[in-house]
């Protein structure tokens, strides 16, 4: 009898080792969507059957997840999210595959209406090639990228250079948070305890002061006061702003040109170590 136990003991540990290690191997064999990269660059010309006509420059790298598989549903909602909530709205239905095509072809579109006319008519007026104004080149770059962030949270950011013969060229950038469980969007709302927002401006102002700092190469800086005085938050008080990023190394805040100070100061990124900031993070 003691021998009839023993044998069904055995036997129903093996299998229920071949049931666990088959769903181990069923579990690393799970297709996982990945993240997929599409390119376009391309210079085009003004007059496309005239190749000494003035031209643009076309660099657009954008990310998007491929799903796992046509069930994969999540995949394709937080790809939806993106395209919502990122370039106004534009691109909303179009197939993430697309996307960085139909940018290029809209650019295209606008640059030859802002420029076509104007071009023709100094051409027709006898304007030397070399007399053509330099503004009649144009040049756009997009990175939009896609990773990793804190735990189960994706970053999205998106960075877009224009220039297009003005004063200076213009850069700015676009930050967005996506739970990865959810597909949701996270905001300032959903990530910030809103009875801390005074200590989490305090936090940013301090982080803002030792980037200044070290920008300068100075010590110099320790009050808004002094901020102010080179022109940085001469409109306002320090703010979370739109843009902010649940990052692997902390919470990071970004303020584009013009926001905070001058064009000549550029952006600032200020990075908030999750030690600091923890406790005022919505769980």
């Amino acid at each position: 009898m003691r021998k009839t136990y023993l044998l069904l003991s055995t036997f129903f540990c093996f299998l229920a080792s071949g049931i666990l290690m088959q769903s181990c191997i069923e579990q690393k064999q799970k297709p996982q969507a990945e993240i997929t990269s599409s390119v376009i660059d391309t210079t085009v010309y003004l007059k496309s059957d005239v190749k000494s006509s003035p031209s643009c420059k076309i660099h657009i790298e954008y990310m998007y997840l491929t799903p796992a598989s046509a069930e994969d549903s999540l995949s394709m909602l937080i790809n939806s999210e993106i395209q919502k909530n990122l370039f106004e709205g534009k691109y909303i239905g179009v197939a993430p595959e697309s996307v960085s095509t139909q940018m290029a072809d809209n650019y295209i579109r606008s640059y030859r209406t802002d420029v076509l006319k104007l071009y023709e008519a100094d051409v027709y007026n006898g304007m030397d090639e070399q007399d053509i104004p330099g503004w009649y080149n144009y040049e756009y770059d997009i990175q939009a990228n896609l990773e990793n962030g804190r735990d189960s949270i994706w970053n999205y950011t998106v960075t877009t250079f224009e220039s297009t013969g003005g004063a200076h060229p213009n850069t700015y950038s676009k930050w967005l948070n996506i739970d990865a469980v959810s597909g949701k969007v996270l905001t300032a709302e959903d990530t910030f305890k809103k009875e801390a927002e005074k200590k989490i401006c305090d936090l940013i102002l301090q982080a803002l002061i030792e980037e200044v700092n070290t920008r300068m190469k100075t010590d110099t800086i320790r009050t808004i006061d002094d901020l102010r005085s080179i022109g940085i938050l001469l409109e306002s008080d320090p703010y979370i702003p739109e843009n902010f990023l649940l990052s692997k190394d902390g919470v990071s805040f970004l303020y584009n040109r013009y926001e905070i100070a001058p064009y000549a100061s550029g952006d600032f990124k200020l990075t908030i170590p999750y030690n600091e900031i923890e406790t005022y993070l919505n769980k």
